[in-house]
């Protein structure tokens, strides 16, 4: 309350910056708390923790390699954060690991094997023309059954600052929805209308 904010102590810290092969200089996640556990993206490109909201004490972590392509990504940062669902029996946490959408069961941080095609859904799929990458810079959200993503295809790497201007010839930012248990791509909003 305003009354006792001057007296608020932190409990606890966990570090995110030894997560991955480089220090993590900018942390923008929006982490969540469910039940009593604090999920995050942290680390460059390779995590996601589960932490005692309590304790701050780490419950697991999924750590990705992606090899050369995570090492010359244009965004080396933790993303901006990931989605919780559930169904009352399964929990899964959703987020992105370069350009591919992963479901992890909420209790242990392992994969689904059966999402999508072992275990993940490649975004670079799906588009009118083929695209040689792709970004986001925000998490997915979960509506009902349906993970709802967007993203910029390259070479439209930073648009809003002009570091790289899109060619009329790039795909547009279509808005897709897929199904939360398998990975099935269940409908496309096309930013662009059709005739």
């Amino acid at each position: 309350t305003a009354a006792n904010f001057s007296k608020l102590e932190i409990a606890w810290r966990f570090k995110t910056e030894s997560l991955g092969p480089r220090p993590e200089f900018n942390f923008e996640s929006t982490p969540l708390m469910v039940n009593g556990r604090v999920f995050s993206t942290a680390g460059t490109r390779r995590a996601v923790v589960a932490l005692d909201a309590a304790t701050g004490e780490q419950i697991w972590m999924h750590s990705e390699q992606e090899g050369k392509r995570g090492a010359a990504a244009p965004r080396q940062l933790s993303g901006r954060g990931l989605a919780y669902w559930t169904d009352g029996q399964d929990a899964r946490i959703v987020t992105n690991v370069g350009a591919n959408l992963v479901a992890l069961n909420a209790k242990t941080g392992k994969r689904y094997a059966d999402f999508g095609e072992n275990g993940q859904v490649d975004l670079t799929k799906g588009f009118e023309r083929p695209i040689t990458g792709w970004r986001w810079s925000s998490g997915p959200i979960v509506v009902k059954d349906i993970i709802v993503v967007a993203g910029v295809p390259s070479p439209a790497t930073d648009i809003l600052n002009e570091r790289a201007r899109a060619p009329k010839e790039m795909p547009p930012d279509d808005v897709r929805g897929y199904d939360v248990r398998t990975g099935k791509l269940v409908w496309t909003f096309h930013v662009v209308p059709r005739k």
